[in-house]
């Protein structure tokens, strides 16, 4: 819809004469016809005349609205006109149809224009009473007005005002309606707005209160109220004495009108005031009540989505969390069992108890990464020699290296210090490493080998670590320090790259991935 505001009119007359009249009064600045601007300007030629001609006395002094005018001589013409403005998305907001004209009646006419254009405000003029309002509200709903010939300048101007302020105050409206029902937000946004709304449909209808209702257990409960029926045993009383008549939609009684939707289970009550309401405001409640309650509907999905996807992620990483404590306890229980069966031999004992305490130590590593990249911790940077990281890393990662026959390359200058925090940065590379062992599992490769090298230049440490493994999926690649994006991976949390991401950062560092068929490189600089 349309932002502007609008004020295009369309007079549709046979009488040339009444449609120059409704030009000079709706649309003065074009108010003098070419034959007028022609005269006058053969009139300066001929005689000299520099002085501008007085201005027409049938032009208004001042204007509410700068109308937008046009005109037709015919019902066709006119519909096809109207038709043409709702394709370009600028309908007209006002037509003036005149009762009687050749071929198509006004009356035939707007029942055309009607099947193009439902909201646009319909003013008859006529000098003749050939139907009655009745039979012209059945006829063509009733945004409609009847004015009879002749008519004064300050008359046409009024009606023209009044209708063009009609039209854009009820697209206004829907506007406004229509951004409830593509409602995202929490419950408070949401009440707002509809009271907000609320509000403003009231005020169309000249209501003093109102109530939006909404079924649970076969009765209604309030939502939200403005005026009397914020009150709640008032509000209360009118939701338990609905009357027997609301069997359709919409039943009303001198004080006030009740819309029911079954389809949404939604009840709405406006205080009227002893005034009927016609069918337009009728039409706006309709369009406020749907789109209503399509965006409570919305929002009561999108909290049950959103409440099953944080249980889902909750289980899913649970259980990832558990699938890799579950190696450093399962390490644990047969460590133990072993130990039971050799309990006599001091020596495999002290080395299975080595084993355990490896095993738990890696246990509680994981654990400490996971309350640490939650927690956003900082890190502890001291200055290290690299080859101690490194022996650390080759030290604790043999026997997985051992297990999966993928062998480890280690190159390092001598001498190299980094400013790091060395149990983080054994984290970094030791999960870079089991993400390439685990990327080997079930894939060939000639020689599976990873390459770990450790240089430096004036401003960072680089560490890269590669690999000739299957490459990355792409699809993932692009997420892949997102947590819980895996692939190609037997169990996993999706976190390991998540940690190792966070860990560069808090060391100021940078790292970045490149990946093919041929095999992975991740690049990590960290400032030194």
């Amino acid at each position: 819809m349309d932002q502007y505001f609008n004020t295009r009119i369309l007079v549709i007359d046979d009488d040339e004469n009444v449609r120059s009249s409704f030009g000079d009064i709706l649309s003065p600045k074009n108010s003098l016809r070419q034959e007028n601007l022609e005269l006058e300007q053969l009139n300066n030629v001929l005689f000299d005349n520099q002085e501008p001609s007085p201005p027409s006395s049938s032009k208004r002094s001042s204007a509410t609205f700068n109308f937008e005018y046009e005109e037709a001589s015919n019902g066709k013409q006119g519909y096809e006109m109207v038709k043409k403005a709702v394709e370009e998305g600028r309908p007209f907001a006002a037509v003036f149809v005149d009762m009687r004209m050749p071929g198509w009646s006004g009356l035939e006419t707007v029942q055309h224009l009607r099947k193009v254009d439902n909201r646009v405000e319909i003013v008859f003029v006529t000098a003749y009473s050939d139907h009655s309002i009745a039979d012209i509200v059945t006829a063509v709903g009733t945004n409609v007005s009847y004015h009879c010939k002749p008519f004064a300048v300050e008359e046409i101007e009024q009606i023209a005002t009044k209708a063009v302020y009609e039209w854009n105050k009820a697209r206004s409206l829907e506007n406004l309606i229509n951004i409830v029902s593509r409602l995202r937000g929490h419950t408070g946004d949401m009440d707002n707005l509809l009271n907000n709304i609320l509000q403003q449909v009231s005020y169309l209808l000249g209501t003093h209160s109102a109530l939006i209702a909404m079924k649970k257990n076969a009765h209604y409960e309030k939502i939200l109220a403005i005026g009397n029926l914020c009150d709640e045993k008032t509000a209360d009383e009118y939701l338990r004495n609905i009357p027997g008549e609301l069997d359709g939609e919409i039943f009303q009684n001198d004080d006030f009108a009740y819309f029911k939707m079954d389809k949404y289970g939604i009840l709405a009550i406006f205080e009227k005031g002893g005034k009927a309401l016609n069918n337009e405001k009728l039409y706006i409640v309709r369009l406020f009540l749907e789109q209503a309650a399509l965006a409570i509907h919305n929002l009561d999905l999108q909290e049950i989505i959103i409440r099953k996807e944080k249980l889902s992620a909750i289980g899913e990483a649970t259980g990832m969390i558990v699938h890799d404590l579950k190696n450093s306890i399962g390490s644990i229980e047969v460590a133990i069992e072993q130990i039971e069966e050799d309990i006599d031999d001091r020596e495999f004992v002290l080395d299975m108890l080595s084993a355990i305490k490896d095993s738990a130590s890696e246990g509680m590593a994981f654990v400490k990464d996971i309350l640490d990249y939650v927690g956003n911790k900082t890190v502890e940077r001291i200055i290290i020699d690299s080859r101690d990281l490194l022996e650390m890393v080759q030290n604790r990662m043999a026997p997985i290296l051992k297990q999966s026959g993928v062998m480890l390359n280690i190159t390092c200058p001598e001498h190299l210090n980094m400013s790091v925090d060395i149990n983080k940065m054994y984290r970094v590379i030791s999960n870079l490493i089991k993400n390439a062992v685990e990327s080997f599992e079930g894939k060939e490769a000639s020689v599976p080998e990873i390459n770990l090298s450790i240089t430096s230049d004036d401003k960072d440490v680089h560490i890269k670590v590669a690999d000739n493994g299957p490459g990355i999926d792409q699809d993932i690649i692009g997420n892949i320090f997102m947590p819980f994006v895996t692939s190609g991976k037997k169990g996993g949390t999706g976190l390991g790259l998540a940690i190792v991401k966070q860990i560069i950062d808090a060391h100021d560092g940078k790292i970045s991935v490149e990946s093919s068929p041929r095999g992975t490189v991740f690049y990590i600089d960290i400032p030194n």
